[in-house]
């Protein structure tokens, strides 16, 4: 990486036990509640999308309770082949309990799930009760390599963090930067069967995510819209930017430094900037 160190010298799920497609199509009319389990990413930058998930309750007309819990989905798949009643009851008497008037939609965050969980619901009403759930997988994480990650923008100036190079331990293919931007704004590195040689060496290639960072940007309309990060290829719409040695592409080389040729969002559209590489390079 004598390249990159010079040029930094001189920079200035859904899964469930569900409903008929008719049920809950007449407003008043279903016969048996039901509860139908979505997760979603969390919106909220205070929160963890690896470990944090929010979670949406929709229930239909006949019900009238929701109760919750969370459990290791090999757990709760040898229980419910076991005894479905049964763990229908544990639900009910150790979960959560959220009141709906009806057909409802409630959300709740649920907070630091570490494995493969399965999140489970029991809608109860008009005499009756029926289980929902979903699944989400809590990722965990194991140090590769501590080194320090390098932005030049010009409207967030020159950067270096401490940070670390680090693989998930539930799938070897997904990488990410710990504390890229920041302490809690890490950013995700999924590799790519690709890989490409210069004059540092092998790298393979990888996509990014849409990522957040702590950072604002100042346009010229007054406004000062979060500043987030994403591959060029997700910014443009096509993945051929990225999937192929192109110029645009990005790379972890076999010694743990990379570079990272991001796009620099302020909306879902709109690149502030994309030219100048940043680099992760590790201490040893």
């Amino acid at each position: 990486m004598k390249k990159y160190i010079y040029a930094i010298a001189f920079l200035p799920m859904l899964g469930l036990w569900a409903c008929s497609a008719d049920e809950g199509t007449m407003p008043g009319t279903d016969k048996e509640p039901v509860v139908t389990v979505y997760t979603y990413a969390p919106t909220d930058p205070a929160l963890n999308p690896d470990n944090d998930v929010t979670v949406r309750f929709a229930t239909n007309s006949a019900t009238t309770d929701v109760y919750y819990m969370y459990q290791l989905t090999t757990e709760v798949d040898a229980e419910v082949e076991k005894n479905e009643a049964a763990f229908i009851d544990k639900v009910i008497s150790t979960g959560q309990k959220i009141s709906v008037n009806g057909a409802e939609n409630v959300e709740i965050n649920l907070i630091d799930i570490h494995g493969a969980n399965t999140i489970c619901a029991v809608a109860v009403g008009n005499g009756g009760k029926t289980l929902g759930s979903a699944t989400f997988l809590g990722l965990d994480w194991e140090q590769k390599k501590l080194g320090t990650f390098y932005i030049q923008q010009a409207f967030i100036g020159t950067k270096s963090t401490e940070a670390a190079l680090e693989v998930c331990t539930t799938d070897p293919s997904l990488y990410r930067i710990k504390d890229a931007f920041g302490e809690g704004y890490s950013m995700k590195m999924q590799l790519l069967n690709k890989q490409g040689q210069d004059e540092d060496g092998v790298y393979t290639l990888f996509r990014i995510p849409a990522t957040h960072t702590p950072w604002k940007v100042k346009l010229q309309n007054g406004t000062t819209p979060d500043l987030w990060v994403q591959d060029i290829g997700y910014w443009q719409g096509n993945a051929s930017f990225v999937t192929d040695v192109t110029g645009y592409e990005n790379g972890l080389y076999e010694d743990g430094s990379a570079f990272f040729r991001i796009a620099w969002m302020v909306n879902e559209k709109s690149c502030v900037s994309y030219e100048n590489p940043s680099y992760f390079i590790p201490y040893e």
